[in-house]
């Protein structure tokens, strides 16, 4: 693989390995986009089991991924640690771009050993970032073995024939250094979202049984994951009546090649967070950026970031709205799926027919959204909105301007207009305490402005402190007045601070605020139900 080719260095233009190596460490990678891709390459050699371990021993932090698939001989071995592998056999398969062990790995480490087992053989290689900057060629290592007996006799224990272990040193970018006791919390961390994400992106899988998937989080215990359906169908099985509802599925053709193909389109409206208990809500995982479309090729999940540019934007009245899109991969092309799996560009057409079909499931939403705010938020917020508005020319702080989708403030601090990126804008000039389902972050409140560019105060229904502090006001209408004057307070203040500089600080103390109010909201007592 490695035999040096002698060329006449004016015809020699072979890429410097050292350079191109640091470069294909920043193609774009998420942290749970690359382990999913590792895991893609595990069911593609026909895997039943795959183990995560995010492990910490002595100092030293590795990723270890091991699954009981095919396994590889030296040659196959070889072969998929070449960048740019030959293509599967199988156009179904997840790992098809002869990139992802590669790319997805050296986004996070600047060592990946591959150690496999096949028919009583072992076989290892690694590629070192270091080694190969240093020599400035590329040069396959074939580790010591005598330095991986133990992970070679932990991928034998593994139960099963074959199988191959994956595995991460020298991790540089996937989570911050620090001491001991920050370093397992920050692995703790990072094992959560993790799990979080791929009990998502291998629904499918999980839910069928054809695929187990495990993670060992430093010292705690093995754990398999449960797969997440974001239209919470599963909610469909409760003794207490709760219903997702599932929308109706439909099938679009459309033509490739003189051939007509298809994909689905089905939808959910999944419960207001007060009809289900705590442990319901934990797993309908209500936000903000939960809504949208979520993509399946071939049953595994490559995207899920709300709204595809173009169809909407993400919008608290419709938090309660999922969509489900499923595509096989011949049709790859048509939704230009990118090695990492996790990028889509939907084509106008496709885009428009989407719009269609979704748009009386989200009309619908719509209706009952307005009828509810406008039945309780006028009459529960109203005298705060009339105090407020009283006092509007001596409690102004900044100078706020709405001129089509663009918001820009200018005050103190920021002497120059500038653009207030994401910021709510409502109708309704007579308005300044406004409620939503959900905020980004969970937060309990955020600063929005109406089209006059007067200071509103947005809050989050679904933060606890809402429920349980507005229920103990609720027959109080001055307590409930003074809450609200404080909430809008605290925006008309970050509008007056803010500038380009901090307006990361004034978000991350809001966020501080709401997580400490999340924990603090336990000792007050429960919302009574009407």
């Amino acid at each position: 693989m490695n035999q040096k080719i002698d060329l006449p260095e004016e015809d020699d233009f072979r890429p410097s390995a050292a350079r191109l190596v640091e470069s294909l460490r920043d193609t774009g990678y998420t942290k749970e986009a690359a382990f999913a891709d590792i895991i893609d390459n595990s069911i593609a050699a026909n895997a039943t089991k795959v183990e995560v371990e995010l492990q910490y021993l002595m100092g030293e932090f590795r990723v270890i991924i091991t699954d009981n698939g095919d396994g590889m001989s030296q040659q196959q071995l070889k072969s998929a640690m070449r960048y740019g592998s030959p293509r599967r056999t199988n156009p179904k398969s997840l790992g098809k771009f002869g990139m992802g062990l590669k790319t997805a790995s050296t986004a996070f480490c600047r060592r990946l050993v591959v150690l496999t087992h096949q028919d009583g053989r072992n076989e290892g290689r690694a590629w070192d970032i270091d080694k190969i900057i240093t020599s400035d060629r590329w040069e396959l290592e074939t580790p010591d073995s005598s330095l991986y007996c133990d992970d070679y006799d932990a991928l034998t224990d593994f139960k099963e024939p074959n199988g191959t272990m994956i595995i991460w040193e020298n991790i540089d970018r996937l989570v911050k250094m620090g001491s001991d006791k920050q370093m397992r919390e920050e692995i703790k961390s990072l094992g959560k979202e993790l799990s979080t994400e791929l009990s998502a992106v291998f629904f499918k899988f999980l839910n069928s049984g054809d695929v187990t998937i495990s993670m060992k989080v430093v010292d705690a215990p093995v754990f398999n994951l449960k797969g997440w359906d974001p239209l919470c169908s599963e909610l469909n099985n409760s003794t207490k009546g709760v219903r997702s509802r599932v929308l109706r599925e439909k099938t679009v053709p459309i033509e490739v090649a003189n051939k007509i193909l298809s994909f689905t389109v089905k939808g959910a409206i999944i419960p207001s967070q007060n009809e289900l208990d705590f442990s319901e809500r934990d797993y309908a995982r209500y936000s903000l950026d939960n809504q949208g479309l979520y993509i399946y090729r071939e049953g595994r999940l490559i995207w899920h970031d709300g709204w595809p540019h173009r169809m909407y934007k993400k919008e608290s009245k419709i938090t309660r709205l999922r969509v489900e899109l499923n595509f096989s991969h011949e049709l790859d092309d048509v939704f230009n799926i990118d090695f990492r799996k996790s990028r889509v560009i939907i084509p106008i057409e496709i885009r428009d027919e989407l719009k269609r079909l979704i748009s009386p499931w989200r009309q619908e939403l719509l209706k009952d959204q307005v009828r509810l705010i406008s039945a309780s938020t006028n009459r529960v917020h109203g005298p705060a909105d009339k105090a407020i508005d009283k006092h509007k020319k001596s409690t102004k702080n900044s100078d706020i301007k709405v001129e089509g989708d663009i918001v820009t403030i200018r005050n103190q601090n920021q002497m120059e207009p500038t653009v207030i990126e994401g910021i709510r804008v409502y109708d309704d000039r007579t308005v300044r305490v406004h409620e939503e389902e959900s905020l980004i972050g969970g937060d309990l409140w955020e600063p929005s402005c109406d089209e006059e560019g007067n200071t509103c105060v947005t809050l989050g229904k679904s933060h606890p402190y809402f429920h349980k502090m507005y229920n103990v006001c609720k027959d109080n209408v001055e307590a409930m007045k003074a809450l609200d004057m404080l909430l809008w307070s605290l925006s008309n203040a970050e509008h007056g601070e803010f500038s380009e500089t901090n307006q990361h600080t004034l978000k991350g103390f809001r966020q501080k605020v709401s997580q400490t109010l999340r924990y603090l909201s336990i000792e007050l007592p429960d919302a009574e139900e009407d």
